[in-house]
């Protein structure tokens, strides 16, 4: 598949709490990729992710393009390959593609210091790289990739730009009625919406600014539209800013939020008594 094709298809508006890394397939290296796997661990990651050996030949660009778009944080490997004593061309790919969809401060680039005279790429001697000495270790990686997190604004990429430019009056004023207030207050249904206004809803969720959620097999007709990370990166963008619940409290929609929830649950069959228990809890919130 070809990078604009999935790129503009399969973009998800959340980020995965990983390490992407970009190194060589061989297995000689699984050692390094150890390091740098607890490393991140240590950092608070769930998990660094390599494309192995053991992926699918047919999928592998896929399982590229999907690391490199939605992991938190990439990580390249640029030392020379031992099997040619240049870096390795699919790293250099990558890295290529991460150029245009990333920012540089999403991405930390790795190289093992060489006694000869190092030919660089052109297109990538202005990058920063930071150089290990023979042996790489947990605490290098620990350095650079904390130093690079607290340089990541997401709301300042390209993407987030270019989506903020695309968004319609009404999205907006979805955003600014609903996708500001507080966390566990701003989901919502269409029930009410008129066409045109639903219509700005599914354009939002092309735009990976909302996801849709069921009740799955508990209670699959049960369904209401989330704010991603994504789109609150959006709204920071725009600056809209964020209501705390007690602002919240003092505006006319949590009246309204409340007799929703009331509402919803009597249709889960509940008491009054445990309805109004769960309604004094949530005005309580912090």
């Amino acid at each position: 598949m070809y990078p604009k094709y999935f790129f503009e298809r399969f973009w998800e508006g959340e980020q995965k709490n990983q390490l992407f890394v970009g190194m060589s397939f061989d297995n000689s290296l699984n050692r390094k990729f150890k390091t740098i796997n607890g490393a991140s661990k240590k950092i608070g990651f769930k998990k660094a992710f390599r494309v192995g050996l053991d992926t699918e030949a047919n999928s592998i660009n896929d399982v590229i393009f999907d690391g490199i778009a939605h992991s938190k944080m990439l990580l390249f490997d640029l030392s020379n390959d031992e099997r040619t004593g240049e870096i390795n061309h699919n790293v250099i790919y990558e890295l290529g593609i991460a150029n245009v969809i990333r920012e540089p401060f999403d991405m930390v680039l790795i190289r093992k210091k060489t006694k000869e005279k190092i030919k660089l790429p052109f297109d990538i001697q202005g990058l920063n790289i930071n150089f290990f000495n023979e042996k790489l270790t947990v605490n290098f990686i620990k350095k650079k990739v904390r130093d690079a997190l607290k340089n990541q604004k997401w709301h300042k990429s390209k993407m987030v730009k270019a989506v903020s430019e695309s968004i319609d009056d009404l999205g907006l004023g979805l955003m600014i009625d609903i996708g500001r207030r507080p966390k566990g207050w701003n989901h919502f249904n269409t029930l009410s919406f008129d066409s045109l206004r639903k219509l700005s809803v599914h354009r939002l969720m092309d735009l990976g600014i909302l996801w849709f959620a069921t009740g799955k097999k508990k209670n699959p007709q049960e369904h209401a539209y989330h704010w991603t990370s994504f789109g609150h990166e959006v709204m920071k963008y725009l600056s809209i800013p964020q209501m705390t619940f007690k602002e919240f409290k003092k505006r006319p929609e949590f009246k309204d939020s409340l007799k929703n929830l009331e509402i919803y649950y009597q249709s889960k069959g509940w008491n009054s008594k445990k309805i109004k228990k769960a309604i004094d809890k949530a005005k309580r919130q912090k």
